[in-house]
């Protein structure tokens, strides 16, 4: 029996921390934390904790091939059940989206889009017609 419960948060290097906290609660998200070089973030039971790294380097990930991606974190999923209402209301808030929504063969609701440093961040939830096609 592992002692694992759950993840606590998701670490995520920007260049820029201000550009990064404008961008992720205009996602949704609502500062809990702030410290020098960083904040946690969270929304509902998620939490990223984003920290400024002097690292100049973008990361070489592509979508939508994600296995040719290089080792690593590859992307963050985040459940927001109505994927079409989750965008509109972050478009509403000024972000924007690498494409419209879907319904992916493995059964969910996708739409994907990426920080101001390139990390990937995909809004998913059940298919159009109800959860996994009902």
């Amino acid at each position: 029996m592992s002692s694992i419960q759950r993840i606590d948060n998701v670490g995520v290097a920007v260049r820029d921390l201000g550009r990064a906290e404008d961008f992720y609660t205009r996602l949704g998200f609502t500062v809990k934390d702030r410290e020098e070089s960083s904040l946690t973030v969270a929304a509902g039971d998620a939490r990223l904790w984003i920290f400024q790294t002097s690292s100049g380097e973008q990361p070489a990930r592509r979508a939508p091939d994600l296995m040719g991606n290089p080792p690593g974190v590859d992307h963050v999923s985040l459940w927001v059940g109505d994927v079409d209402a989750a965008q509109m209301q972050a478009r509403g808030r000024g972000l924007e989206f690498e494409g419209e929504p879907g319904d992916t063969e493995w059964g969910f609701r996708m739409v994907g889009l990426t920080d101001p440093d390139g990390n990937r961040i995909y809004l998913l939830g059940d298919l159009k017609g109800g959860p996994r096609g009902s």
